[in-house]
Order: structure tokens, then sequence, then C-alpha cells
């Protein structure tokens, strides 16, 4: 849940052993294409800084590579989130940025959604976002798994629509806000025809709540509403609004699209009794705060909710300990890098 993020999640810090090596030379580029005075007060964004803990080095990585520059830079770095983020922990990001570069470095934090503006028209230099845009605007309804893209085919129709419209309202919204020659890069998981990161332990934790539902723990509506409202989109998705004569495509020149795969070192290697207990706080840390808000919007009063999806993840971790491959042990991800015209 969003208290206990930080400290679970190093695979979604893995993206970042690709990712930040993308960031510097964006960055570069936007510097060596600015003239100096624009590099005196640079603003940047973070899109879904979630607890901030992996914000800094992405931030420092930018801001070091714009630095080398010249002196006399400074940076405005705008971390958003939803108002429910977990902002406290947030702030130790902002002394860390401000250490490293002697107090040139001013953090704003923004309470709002993606999908609805962030900054100003127009304001931002350059932008990222690291693990957070497969989520989408509301749940779907998906009432026969976990996942959309395990759903029956309408399900899945109805929220695959909802996705590419939240797809190019995320883009245009960032089209607005950044300069014209700002750069923005972003990245999470996708899927393809060999399947998607949450693809297996979403059948285990479907499983654990059918179970639950079974003894009554869940009821049959809980059930139905317990999803997460995400779309890991596949190639042909993420490039589909900047086909030629759209809108997008003339806000926003595509300058590479690439795959690439992580995950922790030496995690496959644990014993199962180690391992499926640290993938069940993995995934507890991601999916368990949103089932606990659907569980309290029908009704639930925040104790019995966590008592209920307490015995789903012991279920979880059981029927993880006899195959931990079948745990979130790897990120299949896309790096998109744009330039607004």
């Amino acid at each position: 849940m969003l208290e206990t993020y930080n400290d679970n999640s190093a695979l979604q810090e893995t993206c970042q052993t690709v990712g930040n090596a993308k960031l510097e030379r964006m960055a570069i580029a936007y510097r060596n294409g600015a003239a100096s005075d624009e590099l005196k007060g640079v603003r940047i964004a973070d899109y879904g800084c979630s607890g901030g803990r992996n914000s800094y080095e992405p931030m420092r990585t930018m801001i070091s590579a714009l630095a080398n520059g010249g002196p006399g830079i400074s940076a405005e770095c705008i971390l958003e989130d939803l108002p429910s983020n977990a902002w406290d922990q947030v702030m130790g990001v902002t002394q860390r940025l401000n250490r490293a570069f002697d107090g040139n470095v001013q953090i704003l934090c923004a309470g709002t959604s993606f999908y609805d503006p962030v900054c100003g028209a127009g304001t931002l230099d350059l932008a990222y976002s690291f693990v957070s845009v497969h989520f989408l605007s509301a749940s779907p309804p998906v009432g026969s798994h976990v996942m959309l893209h395990e759903g029956t085919p309408e399900e899945r129709a109805a929220g695959e629509a909802q996705a590419a419209r939240d797809w190019e309202r995320l883009l245009l919204l960032r089209a607005r806000e950044l300069k014209k020659g700002g750069k923005m890069m972003l990245t999470t998981m996708s899927r393809d025809d060999a399947g998607y990161s949450w693809q297996q332990f979403s059948h285990l934790v479907w499983d654990s709540m059918r179970e639950a539902r079974a003894r009554s723990t869940l009821t049959g509506q809980e059930l139905e509403v317990l999803c997460i409202p995400a779309c890991l989109r596949s190639e042909p998705e993420l490039m589909a609004p900047f086909c030629p004569g759209s809108e997008l495509g003339s806000l926003f020149a595509v300058d590479s699209l690439e795959f690439a795969r992580t995950e922790v070192p030496g995690e496959r290697e644990m014993p199962a009794d180690t391992l499926a207990p640290h993938i069940r706080r993995r995934v507890e840390a991601v999916w368990g705060g949103m089932f606990l808000t659907q569980l309290r919007r029908l009704g639930r009063s925040p104790e019995s909710a966590s008592n209920a999806m307490r015995e789903v993840w012991d279920a979880f971790e059981e029927k993880l300990l006899p195959d931990t491959s079948r745990g979130w042990l790897d990120m299949r991800c896309f790096y998109l890098q744009v330039t607004r015209r």
C-alpha cells in the first residue's frame, strides 16, 4: 500500500537501469539545442512520483546533464501524484536534491491526476514518467478477473477503448505543458504476444479472491468490483495516437520507442520461503490500497476490509511457495521518447 511502496519498489527501480541513461541523453540533447538563458531556470516534471524513492535518481541524472553545459543552472522539479499519495515520504527527495545541487533545486508537489492539467501551458522543459502511465483514469468493469487483459472479450473491448482514450488524453495534456522543443520520456510495463509482467501472478490473486468468496469472506458483489485499473499497452496501442495526420502526430515527433526487460539481480535464486513473502509484499504494496479502496466504497469498514484482504494475501503467498517463478520478478517495459514540435 502507499505507505509501504518505497520499501517494496526495488523491482520498479530496475526500470531505471535502462531509463536513466536515456534521460541523460535526452537532457544533453535538450541542453545542446537550447539557448543559454533557457537553461538558467529549467522545469522538469515527474508524472507519478509515488513515495519519491524512485524520483531522486532520474532528477539528479537530468539536472547533472544540464549543469555540465555551464554554470548558473537552476532547476524546478514538479513531483506529481494523486492527492492520496504518501506526500510526507516525498519530502525526503526535496532535501536530497537540494543538498546535491547546493540549493539550486526547488521541489513543487502537485497532488492531482496526470489525466488533468498539472503545469501551466508551455512551461516545461523536460518530463518523464516511470512505471505509472499503465494506470487508467477509472476502474473499468471487469467482473471475471482481476486484470483487464484476462477478462471476457466484452470486458477487454470496453477496457481497451477506455485505455486508448486515456492514453491520448495524457499525451495531449503533456503536449500542452511542454515548451516547443521540450522532451519527454514515458516508460512502464507493456504487453506483447508473450504476455506481460503481471500475467502469471494475477491468476494467483484472482484464485485467492474466489476462494475468499467461497468462504464468504468476500461477497459476490465485492468480487465483481475488485480489479486493477490498468492497461499494459502493446506497441500498436502505444503508437496509434501518432499516426500521420493526427493531432498528436502534429504536436510530437517520436524520437524512439524501445523495449527492455529488467529484474532485481539475484532475486530468482532466493529460497522460496524467503522469496514468496517478498513478492507478496511487493504485490500488496502496489495493489493492496486499490483493493481496500474498492471494498470501502461498497461499505466495508477499514478494519473489515483489511482483514478480508489479509486473508487473500495469505492465500496468495501460500500459492506462490511451490513455484515462485509465477510471481512478479521482472519488468517488461517500453521506453517512449518524444519531442514537442
